[in-house]
Order: C-alpha cells, then structure tokens, then sequence
C-alpha cells in the first residue's frame, strides 16, 4: 500500500507545481530564479523527452498504456525484486502518470525547470529519472542477492556433506 502512495503523491506534486506555474507564468516566458542559471520557463511540449517524436500524442499515450499493461502484466514477477526496486517503479509510475495526465487532458506536456544547459523538464521527468535510477539499483542488488545466495546454498552443501560424513 505505501506504493500507491508514492505514486499518488508524485502524481499530485507534478500537477499541482504545473498547474501554480501555468498561473503565474504565460507560455514561453521565465521568472530568473538564479542568476540565470536556474529560471521558470513554462513551455510546452508536444513530444516526449528532449522534445522528440513531435507531435506523436497518440503513439505517446499508447506506449505509456503498453508500459502499464507490461507492468501489471508482470506484476507478480515483479514482486520478487528488493524493496528499492518498487520504490523506484513507484515514484517513476507517479511522473509517468504525471506526464500522461497532461498528455491526454492538454494534448502537451507541461515543463517549467530551466537550468539554461539542459532542455526545460518538469517535476514527473525528476521523478522517472530518479524512480528508473532506482530500479536499476534494485535489479543490480537482485542479481547480488542471488549470486550471495547462490553461494551460501554451495557453503551449506558442502557443511551438511562434513556432518553427514
């Protein structure tokens, strides 16, 4: 249950951060927050990240729909991985949700953090970016997991083999 929280919670920082700076902001203009090196610019983006595939809503919103089949799909395998692996698919989710909400509402993506040397982004594409950063953690730990307990089982083989002797 607390996955869904986090979800959710991303969900909601994302749109709530859109929607004050969608208020404050008319399109295409900043706010200097440091020294022109950190700025609010609300633009929007009719692409996905770094503004490829233009204009490709549809196809957008349909692999974002596959990517939740897949992953409800493979839900139970899923659960196998460690603890930090579902934390990162569960803030990744929420701005994925984050994105795909605008996607369909608005027909853009709404983004507004400039840092002058990196396209503008949003609040959802922290979260996918730290939640994947995440789950790759959580599948390298996996593999560490099992190689530790494969292992281990090697040590306790050879244990009870002494015993039983």
């Amino acid at each position: 249950m607390p996955y869904i929280v986090i979800v959710v919670g991303v969900l909601l920082l994302d749109q709530i951060t859109k929607i004050i700076v969608q208020m404050k902001i008319p399109p295409f203009q900043s706010i200097n927050l440091i020294n022109n090196w950190f700025l609010l610019t609300y633009t929007q983006n009719y692409g996905a990240a770094f503004s490829i595939l233009q204009s490709q809503r549809l196809f957008l919103i349909l692999i974002t729909l596959v990517v939740f089949a897949v992953l409800w799909f493979y839900r139970h395998q899923l659960a196998k991985y460690p603890t930090i692996f579902h934390y990162g698919l569960a803030i990744a989710l929420g701005g994925t949700l984050g994105n795909f909400v605008d996607r369909i509402w608005l027909g853009y993506v709404r983004d507004f953090i400039d840092l002058r040397i990196w396209p503008v982004f949003n609040v959802a594409d922290i979260a996918i970016f730290i939640g994947v950063g995440l789950i790759v953690l959580g599948m390298f730990r996996k593999e560490v997991k099992l190689e530790s307990n494969a292992q281990n089982s090697g040590i306790e083989e050879i244990i009870v083999a002494k015993e039983e002797h």
